[in-house]
């Protein structure tokens, strides 16, 4: 079968048959988790792209397989491997490992027939005729004239803005190459996927195809029903055999016959069934030719209709049952598409032939996967023969440009512009980033789609990259935040983790960590000091200072001892070599005259005598960290009290001086975190937070988060929420920032409000499903707000995935020892 274009030009087909067609590229709407309003939105405007077509049209959406190559390409992209040995070893083994898997995603494309006048019909007609002609000769075809082709893309552009007002920036015209790509892969089904050439790719920029670039295309050798020496399972004659240079595959072709009558939308009775193929284990193209009829003439065909099914109702008067109900169906939905007719006496009725195919590379396997769809169908009331004799034909009804084949039309089905756009024909499943590590595999479709994660994607494309983590206990969102961490550091950036376990879990991790690991140990007795006004610098130094010494003292901003703490900070921040332990002394002297300093001073220098209390008021070297690539500061002796006493008064003013110590010391080394987060833009660097609830239940340590996550875009940063509920990663207005969240298993209690923090509807459906999900899957919404159903993957080598581990008594890795704890420079 010859390829049915005899010149490409742009996003301009003029097919073998006398008419030009224009194709254009669709990026498919992640829908699954979609709300109910943004699935009835994104309907309204498929709705309105159906009406903005010209004429007879063609919606494909085809399978293509991810080359692992490209997988790793992006994993390296931006990435200096030379200066990143340990992310280079990552990709090498990724690679070996998707050698075996297969991975698909959808490529979605509308064909228009552009329509013609006399003089330009003409025109098309008498090329395809020369060309046939010269062709017969072995002659090459001459491409259409310019003005033709100058005239065509002006009409394409009319038709593409139309469409473009409803899908917006999700339409784009398709190249040339993308177009040969079409062509070329039909044949190639199970034999060799093609890759879809994209702009800036090697052969992927071409502009013109003429008929010699296109005849190689569809080079192949076709069997309908096979040959004799095929060993056939049955349904003769209801594949193609393919044989191509490259092999031998097989390939089915099944038509939609029967539909529900009537079905509801969202989510109801049938529809979104172009959606439902994306389902299926093995991937599945499919195609709707769709032809426009006037509204008058419509209107005029569902009267018959009507009229002719009513008319049966007499058959059945001697029938002691009466009428079927299948006939009452009928007609009811016959008088609901006249009444929809009637309501929009602009809207057209769409003659639409559905048709799916599959292949594989033998026939039993493909007998499996055509009855599998079938019956994948079967439940909501469609019927997808496979058409005896007529698998060729419906072979080339899948290809821009080629005419109707008469099979095609003993297929047809009458629907509105409505019905279609309930398929949700350009509804998909993407997730992720264009570049980054390999989180893990989206499992929202059947096949298997690499999720991509790059945490510096956010502020390269101007909006925040700060990330909220939660999950129950177990529910895998430890190993995923360890999956994160170090591959972050493995690219080349830097994360400082905050560690209060007493088992030093961070600390412990720290030994596996690439690059340059280093461990702050902030204990009673410790031989560095966190003073803010020896570690920090300009006015950090008085605004971390007070947010400490009002979290030591319970202060106000707007309370006699907060004006009296400020007033004494800042007098000593104006000295040369001002220590935190002045300030005590200041107000100490200005008690004398003032009651407020008095008090206040009395409170500081009972809890400067504490053990903990020494990291601040000591007199220990200062804290340096110099160019380290992975910190953590480990704090295991801090006594937090629990969220519900922080945040309530009366409970929190009956607080333990330890438990007091604890809250500031926990606000001061975040704010030590953000400092070294924030002192180089050139690389990407994140703040983790750990059971975020204890930081952000105080009002400063709410407002430091608050302030790290609004600024971390300007500064190439990012702050990393972690906890179990997501009322723990602070106000709403934190939660709003963090553009990447993910969620993993919830106890019913707390998977309404994970829910409603990915902006998922609220559902008993989706409730239980969070309450029971396995352990390493979450809900993953990315930074563009597309959200996901994905399988977190394991660490890249055995060696990491096990000292990942934290579930108690579980095979580990034997644990190198850590790096030493750091000490003042």
């Amino acid at each position: 079968m010859r390829v049915p274009a005899r010149f490409v030009s742009g996003l301009l087909v003029w097919s073998t048959s006398g008419t030009v067609w224009a194709v254009w590229r669709v990026a498919p709407t992640t829908y699954e988790w979609l709300g109910t309003r943004a699935k009835l939105d994104l309907h309204a405007r498929t709705r309105a792209c159906l009406l903005a077509l010209p004429g007879e049209s063609l919606l494909l959406s085809l399978c293509e397989r991810i080359d692992p190559v490209d997988v790793v390409q992006a994993m390296v992209t931006g990435v200096d491997l030379d200066a990143t040995p340990e992310w280079a070893e990552a990709a090498t083994v990724t690679l070996d490992g998707l050698a075996e898997v297969d991975l698909w995603r959808r490529a979605h494309f509308i064909c228009a027939c552009l329509p013609a006048t006399g003089s330009t019909a003409a025109r098309a007609v008498w090329g395809s005729a020369r060309a046939a002609v010269t062709g017969s000769f072995g002659l090459a075809a001459g491409p259409p004239a310019a003005a033709e082709i100058a005239g065509r893309r002006r009409q394409a552009e009319a038709v593409g803005s139309a469409l473009g007002g409803s899908l917006g920036s999700s339409l784009r015209a398709a190249s040339a190459d993308e177009i040969a790509w079409v062509y070329a892969r039909a044949s190639r089904r199970g034999i060799d996927d093609l890759a879809l050439p994209s702009p800036g790719r090697p052969g992927g920029d071409r502009d013109h195809l003429g008929p010699a670039a296109l005849v190689g295309l569809g080079e192949a050798v076709f069997a309908e029903g096979g040959e004799k020496s095929d060993v056939r399972p049955g349904r003769s004659r209801r594949y193609l055999k393919v044989s191509t240079e490259a092999g031998v595959a097989y390939q089915s072709f099944l038509a939609v016959a029967e539909m529900p009558h009537r079905f509801s939308f969202p989510a109801g009775g049938g529809a979104e069934w172009l959606k439902q193929a994306d389902k299926a284990v093995f991937p599945v193209d499919w195609a709707c030719r769709v032809r426009p009829v006037p509204n008058a003439d419509a209107q005029v065909k569902a009267r018959r209709k009507a009229r002719a099914l009513i008319g049966q109702i007499e058959e059945y008067d001697g029938e002691p049952t009466g009428a079927p109900s299948a006939l009452a169906e009928a007609i009811e939905g016959v008088e609901d598409q006249r009444a929809a007719l009637a309501a929009n006496p602009t809207d057209p009725e769409l003659e639409t032939t559905m048709v799916m195919c599959v292949w594989a590379e033998n026939l039993h396997d493909l007998e499996e996967r055509a009855e599998a769809l079938r019956a994948s169908y079967e439940g909501t009331e469609f019927q997808l023969p496979r058409p005896t004799g007529g698998q060729l034909g419906l072979y080339g009804m899948m290809l821009p440009g080629a005419p109707m084949p008469p099979v095609a039309r003993d297929y047809t089905q009458h629907l509105l512009p409505r019905d279609l756009a309930a398929g949700m024909p350009f509804a998909g499943a993407d997730v992720g980033d264009p570049r980054g590590m390999l989180l893990g595999v989206s499992i929202d479709g059947g096949t298997d789609r690499p999720v991509l994660f790059d945490p510096a994607y956010g502020p390269s494309i101007n909006t925040s990259g700060s990330m909220g983590v939660v999950g129950d206990l177990g529910a895998g969102k430890s190993h995923a935040t360890k999956c994160l961490t170090w591959a972050t550091v493995a690219r080349g950036g830097q994360v400082i983790a905050l560690d209060r376990t007493p088992m030093g879990e961070w600390a412990a991790f720290a030994s596996v960590c690439p690059g340059r690991p280093k461990v702050v140990r902030l204990a009673a007795g410790s031989d560095v000091s966190l003073d803010p006004l020896a570690v920090f610098d300009g006015e950090d130094r008085a605004r971390v200072a007070i947010g400490l010494l009002s979290l030591l003292t319970g202060a106000g901003a707007l309370d006699l001892e907060g004006a009296e703490l400020s007033r004494a900070v800042r007098a000593v921040c104006a000295r040369p070599g001002g220590r935190l332990v002045d300030v005590i002394d200041e107000l100490e002297a200005r008690g004398d005259t003032d009651t407020s300093a008095e008090t206040v001073a009395r409170k500081l220098r009972a809890l400067s005598a504490e053990g903990l209390a020494q990291i601040v008021f000591g007199d220990a070297p200062p804290l340096r960290l110099g160019d380290a690539d992975f910190i953590v500061f480990h704090t295991p002796e801090l006594s937090l009290p629990d969220r519900e006493v922080l945040i309530h008064e009366h409970l929190a003013k009956r607080l333990l001086p330890d438990q007091v110590l604890s809250q500031a010391l926990l606000y001061l080394v975040t704010a030590c975190a953000r400092k070294v987060a924030f002192a180089d833009r050139s690389r990407f660097s994140a703040v983790l937070i750990d059971e975020a609830w204890a930081l952000t239940a105080s009002l400063e340590g709410a407002q430091l988060i608050f302030e790290t996550v609004k600024d971390g875009r300007k500064h190439n940063a990012a702050m990393w929420l972690v906890s179990q509920h997501p009322d723990d990663l602070g106000e709403e207005r934190i939660r709003d920032l963090l553009r990447n969240r993910l969620v993993f298993r919830q106890a019913r209690a707390s998977a309404r409000r994970s829910l409603e923090f990915l902006g998922i509807d609220v559902t008993e459906g989706v409730v239980a499903f969070l309450e029971g999900a396995e352990t390493g899957q979450c809900l993953f919404r990315d930074v563009r707000g597309r959200t996901g159903l994905v399988q977190i993957l394991d660490a890249p080598t055995a060696e990491l995935a096990a000292a990942f581990n934290t579930t108690p008594d579980s095979p580990k890795a034997p644990t190198p020892a850590p790096p030493p704890a750091e000490a003042a420079a």
